[in-house]
């Protein structure tokens, strides 16, 4: 009976470090300043916005299959950018949930393909046209004219 115990409390350890290692949650925090733009490029899985006093943007990666997923970090003076894409083939293994705190006075970039959108703390009109191409909240005069968003590379940001 002893040694059932035994074998059985190894299986559950071994089924716990394996669930372990299909998930994997990262935190990237990054202190803006105002009127900071927030570029978000993601292929694939679930990103949540949502806006805070606060002059951070926080962005928490929660992934199952993590080996599924690129992700690539950078802030600059202009803001903070933010790249997750699902790898070919093994991706498709792979989910994720991203949530993202902004400040709110912080230019919002989205660059979605396949991805569940959820806006949290919106004010404003949002536009959605029949092709969407483009969500807009406000006036189109009230969105800022910035400059082209840049191709990053590295990874980078400070992880909690």
């Amino acid at each position: 009976m002893m040694q059932h115990l035994n074998t059985l409390s190894q299986i559950v350890n071994a089924a716990s470090t394996v669930a372990e290692f299909a998930r994997s949650a990262q935190t990237y925090t990054y202190t803006v300043g105002s009127s900071a733009t927030c570029y978000l490029h993601l292929k694939g899985g679930e990103v949540r916005i949502n806006r805070s006093p606060q002059s951070l943007v926080e962005i928490t990666s929660q992934l199952q299959a993590p080996f599924g997923w690129r992700i690539s970090t950078e802030q600059d003076d202009a803001g903070v950018y933010f790249v997750a894409l699902r790898r070919p083939v093994v991706g498709a293994m792979s989910s994720a949930v991203f949530s993202v705190t902004v400040p709110q006075d912080a230019y919002l970039v989205l660059k979605l393909d396949q991805t569940r959108l959820s806006l949290d703390n919106v004010t404003g009109v949002v536009e959605l046209p029949p092709e969407f191409t483009m969500l807009r909240i406000g006036a189109p005069a009230d969105v800022p004219k910035r400059a082209p968003i840049r191709q990053i590379t590295g990874v980078s940001g400070r992880r909690e």
